[in-house]
C-alpha cells in the first residue's frame, strides 16, 4: 500500500495542468504591447493626487459617494449617506494606525451586534437610521440602472406581457425543463 501511495504522489505532476503561456508582444497582431500609464505615479510623486480626485469624483468610491450625496441626496452602493452615516462614513483605511481601526472595526461589530439583521440586510425602505435613500425625485423603479418590464400586475393582468400556463414547477421565475410531473 505505501508503494501505490509512493507512486501515485510521484506521479501526481502528470495531473497538473500547465499555466497558459502569456502572449509576447509579437504575437498580438491587432493590438500594440499593453503597458502602464505612469501618470498616476507622476501625480503621487508629485503631491497632486487630491487635484486629480476633486476634478475626477468618480474615481474612487468615496469621491462618488460625496458627490451624490452633495448633489443627488442619495446614497451610493446600500451604504449610509456620507453626511448623515453613523459611523462618520470616512473610517480608517488600512495605512491609518492601527489602534484606529481596530477601535473603528470594535465600533462597527457593537452596531452589528445591536441589529444583526439591518446591517446582514440592508434596504433603503426598512432603513431605522433614514441614512440611505434613493435620489431627489426618485423612488425604487426610477432609480434603478435596468429598468423592470412594466406587466401592470397591480391594475389588471395583461395576459400578453406573461407567459402562463407552462407545464411543469416554475423554479426562480423560470420554466421546467421536466415536463412530465
Amino acid at each position: 500500500m505505501l508503494k501505490v501511495a509512493i507512486c501515485f504522489a510521484a506521479s501526481a505532476s502528470a495531473f497538473v495542468v500547465p499555466a497558459s503561456v502569456p502572449r509576447s508582444c509579437a504575437a498580438a497582431t491587432r493590438a500594440s504591447c499593453p503597458s502602464m500609464d505612469e501618470t498616476i505615479l507622476e501625480k503621487a510623486l508629485a503631491g497632486e493626487l487630491e487635484e486629480e480626485g476633486a476634478e475626477n469624483v468618480f474615481l474612487s468610491e468615496v469621491g462618488w459617494a460625496t458627490y451624490l450625496d452633495k448633489n443627488a441626496g442619495s446614497s451610493y452602493n446600500m451604504n449610509q449617506r456620507p453626511s448623515l452615516a453613523e459611523d462618520g462614513y470616512f473610517t480608517p483605511d488600512v495605512f491609518s494606525n492601527p489602534v484606529e481601526v481596530l477601535s473603528s472595526w470594535l465600533d462597527s461589530m457593537k452596531g452589528v451586534l445591536s441589529d444583526p439583521l439591518a446591517a446582514g440586510f440592508p434596504t433603503i425602505s426598512n432603513d431605522p437610521s433614514g441614512a440611505r435613500s434613493y435620489p431627489k425625485g426618485s423612488d425604487e423603479v426610477s432609480a434603478r440602472t435596468i429598468k423592470p418590464k412594466d406587466k401592470m400586475l397591480g391594475k389588471k393582468l395583461d395576459k400578453s406581457k406573461r407567459i402562463v400556463g407552462i407545464p411543469g414547477f416554475n423554479a426562480f421565475g423560470t420554466p421546467s425543463s421536466k415536463q412530465g410531473f
